[in-house]
């Protein structure tokens, strides 16, 4: 099972911060050799954003301590 971890992120400049937000997310999975099947950001509204990053369900709870994502979805 695959899991999407969100990270939430509101304001004027949600969209840049989550793109920022989302560079850190790929060096720490670079460095700590985690197999990320993908990363992303999303635009919910003029002043809502997400970054993301989808990996194997085996990963979630050490990165859930790690990174303290906001919210975590089953995807398929």
């Amino acid at each position: 099972m695959k899991v999407k971890m969100v990270w939430k992120f509101s304001g004027e400049g949600a969209l840049k911060t989550a793109q920022h937000h989302l560079v850190h997310l790929q060096d720490y999975a670079l460095i700590e050799n985690i197999e990320v099947l993908e990363f992303g950001t999303e635009k919910l509204t003029d002043f809502t954003a997400h970054a993301f990053m989808i990996v194997q369900e085996e990963f979630v709870n050490d990165l859930r301590k790690r990174l303290n994502p906001h919210q975590g979805f089953m995807v398929e």
